[in-house]
């Protein structure tokens, strides 16, 4: 129920809240207007659900969840994303799913659902598939030991052959000292780049190239600037920024446009890609499933190859990463054999089932 629910079932009562309805309600609009604006990034759910109490989702992650599977390419397979997170919570032994460890839950049912995975199967035989990275930290003990014991044999197969690091990660003794600094932004900082190290990193990058956006309005960062409006930016306290978009270009054969923008009245030309605009590109080739000579991707991602044409490979060795929205995975050869042909560049955006390599299989002496 809603505070304002509970504010009016108990007034008049011995649990009366003390707080005033008529002002609660007064708040209400602006939430409303609140949530209109991250309408994109909602969870999908307009009212209550029994199935949360089947699948175990935190409600703080299953907004996320959603927006992964889009991202992954599973945006339609969403109710089997939910009943694969509760085969995977069992998988991994129930672990208590707070920040970072119901992650690794996640990482594991988009995993999953992504190759079509049967479970069951899973469970009994996780070396027959790739495994998402953060699932093998997690079976290391990265985030430490489950009050009820580890999965076996569940766990030592995972971890045969990955020669992981057991156990936690010690924090230096420069670390601690942050982690106990009186700057609260010092001790965020330093929890952010311990506990997430990637998606930190990638927020660092982003900081460097574009500078700090939170002063940015939200609706003029998630929705962009609106043409003849003037925009106002408020930098610091009593220094403001007037921005104002004056007109945009048509794209050239690479997909850039110019746009004109005012600062301050200065009018300055920015050129900027428009990912929008289609460009020729050939069609990526798709790999046989049934043929295990063909390494394919597992979901929508960023590959990255580790292997060269000519490159001898065992059965399960690893071939190429993927990454994409947080979740990093290896993917390793179907079978024992010579790399004959590469099908991507060394780092490249690719969907799920696209072809990745090809091994020639190593005849049987």
């Amino acid at each position: 129920p809603s505070a304002s629910a509970l504010i009016a079932a108990l007034e008049n009562t011995d649990r009366d809240s003390g707080i005033s309805l008529d002002e609660m309600t007064a708040l209400e609009p602006y939430w409303e207007a609140v949530r209109n604006v991250y309408a994109p990034f909602e969870s999908g759910l307009r009212g209550p659900t029994g199935r949360v109490y089947k699948h175990e989702i935190p409600g703080g992650q299953l907004s996320n969840l959603r927006q992964q599977a889009i991202a992954l390419g599973l945006g339609n397979q969403f109710e089997r994303v939910e009943d694969m997170y509760a085969a995977a919570n069992e998988i991994l032994g129930r672990p208590p799913k707070v920040t970072p460890s119901s992650k690794v839950v996640g990482d594991l049912a988009l995993h999953l659902v992504a190759v079509n995975a049967d479970p069951a199967d899973f469970a009994a035989n996780p070396q027959n598939y790739d495994i998402p990275d953060s699932v093998v930290g997690f079976m290391a003990g990265e985030l430490g030991d489950l009050p009820g014991g580890w999965p076996e044999p569940f766990r030592t197969k995972v971890l045969q052959g990955k020669n992981p690091k057991f156990g936690l990660v010690a924090v230096s003794p420069d670390d601690l000292q942050k982690l106990v600094s009186e700057d609260a932004k010092v001790r965020r900082s330093t929890l952010n780049r311990l506990l997430f190290p990637g998606p930190t990193a990638e927020f660092e990058k982003s900081r460097a190239t574009f500078g700090n956006l939170d002063p940015v309005d939200t609706l003029d960062y998630l929705y962009g600037l609106e043409q003849g409006h003037e925009h106002v930016v408020e930098i610091a306290k009593g220094v403001r920024i007037f921005v104002g978009l004056e007109a945009i270009g048509s794209p050239d054969t690479k997909g850039f446009r110019t746009v004109m923008a005012t600062f301050n009245g200065q009018l300055r030309p920015i050129n900027i890609r428009d990912r929008k605009i289609a460009t020729t590109v050939v069609s990526a080739e798709k790999a046989n499933l049934a043929n295990p000579a063909e390494v394919a991707a597992p979901f929508a991602g960023v590959v990255t190859l580790q292997v060269v044409e000519g490159t001898q490979v065992e059965l399960g060795q690893p071939v190429a990463t993927i990454e994409a929205m947080k979740m990093e995975a290896t993917i390793t050869a179907n079978t024992a054999g010579i790399v004959r042909r590469l099908a991507i560049s060394k780092t490249q955006s690719v969907e799920s089932g696209d072809l990745i390599l090809v091994v020639e299989p190593r005849l049987s002496e």
